[in-house]
């Protein structure tokens, strides 16, 4: 095995980690304990030795092992067959975007689902897989850029949380710009690629899940709590892309020039962007008054269908803020008002 840094084995710990926690959430257990019973009874049909008396998944979450764990991997696959597909590209495809081979066109681009629909991010892979299926009609990059910050912007004003498939999104059409603006300098203006990703980490679902990816110990502690010896997954996923900025502004001098600051604001400006533009401007740069003024409600009615949806086989329904019960309420039409309504009734 070719010898690994300290940072690449924070990143199969990371990868081991975001494997592991997904897998306890989707059997319904609460902790490792009762992840190990519960791996104990399904395995019994393979003879395997015991994994919860040993504390088998808590070694593991607490990065006890000395090489990628490529062995529990396919051990895993055994009973939750997109195992091995989960620990290499990640919750949401997020290590996919990371870390993935950018040059690879299969790689990258299919994670931008706003190349097809504004809503792309909030749809789950089944309903995704299918409306990728009928749409025919395929964005430009830089018309995919625009479109997916625009969708950002607007899930700010009505306080819309966002999930983690935007972050991959956002990485991705990242990178991306990175990609092309090597190879030539792009006519595409990039420089919103980094917002997005920006507002991504800023958005408190996002930083929570990022932050479950953590050791045992790490997860008792608040997130905003000091930083011990070891990243979390927040941390990490941030820190890579602070590094991934700084590299670029100092080393691609088109596009310093299409961000707009001097080579001393470099830090600065990598460690939150978002201060450095005036929402108003923004709104302005994007040009989207005309282009998205329906976006918020369509997502509105989305997410209200998906709260039906999980009432109807009996699952709690997600909360909603007070702002986008008012916005749902208010903006968005009676069709969405009338399932809310169905959803109470339950």
């Amino acid at each position: 095995m070719a010898h690994q840094s300290a940072k690449d084995f924070e990143v199969v710990k990371l990868r081991t980690r975001a494997l592991i926690t997904t897998l306890i959430r989707k059997t319904g257990c609460m902790n490792t304990n009762q992840f190990g019973d519960w791996v104990n009874r399904e395995s019994e049909k393979f003879g395997w030795p015991d994994t919860q008396f040993s504390n088998k998944w808590y070694h593991l979450l607490r990065g006890s092992f000395k090489k990628p764990p490529l062995d529990v991997v396919s051990m895993l696959c055994r009973l939750f067959p997109e195992a091995e597909a989960l620990y290499h590209d990640g919750p949401a495809n997020l290590w996919r975007a990371l870390w993935g081979d950018a040059s690879d066109p299969t790689v990258l681009w299919p994670l931008c689902h706003t190349r097809f629909c504004n809503l792309g991010p909030w749809h789950d892979d089944v309903t995704w897989r299918e409306l990728e299926a009928e749409h025919l009609n395929e964005r430009t990059f830089g018309e995919t850029l625009r479109a997916f910050e625009g969708e950002l912007l607007w899930a700010e004003v009505y306080k819309e949380p966002l999930t983690l498939g935007h972050l991959t999104e956002a990485i991705a059409l990242y990178r991306l710009h990175r990609t092309i603006n090597r190879l030539a300098v792009s006519d595409v203006n990039g420089s919103g690629a980094y917002r997005c990703v920006r507002r991504c980490l800023n958005d408190l679902d996002i930083r929570s899940e990022l932050y479950s990816y953590a050791r045992p110990e790490r997860k008792r502690r608040a997130p905003m709590s000091p930083p011990d010896d070891e990243p979390s997954g927040f941390e990490l996923v941030r820190d890579e892309l602070v590094e991934m900025e700084i590299h670029r502004l100092t080393t691609e001098s088109s596009y310093l020039a299409s961000v707009g600051i001097q080579s001393h604001q470099v830090w600065p400006y990598s460690d939150d962007p978002i201060p450095w533009t005036e929402t108003d401007a923004l709104w302005d740069l994007l040009n989207l008054d005309g282009a998205t003024a329906t976006a918020m409600p369509k997502i509105a009615e989305s997410r209200a269908a998906a709260i039906l949806e999980s009432a109807k086989v009996g699952n709690p329904a997600p909360v909603l803020s007070l702002q986008t019960e008012d916005f749902l309420s208010g903006a968005s039409g009676h069709n969405v008002v009338h399932i809310l309504s169905r959803v109470r009734e339950r």
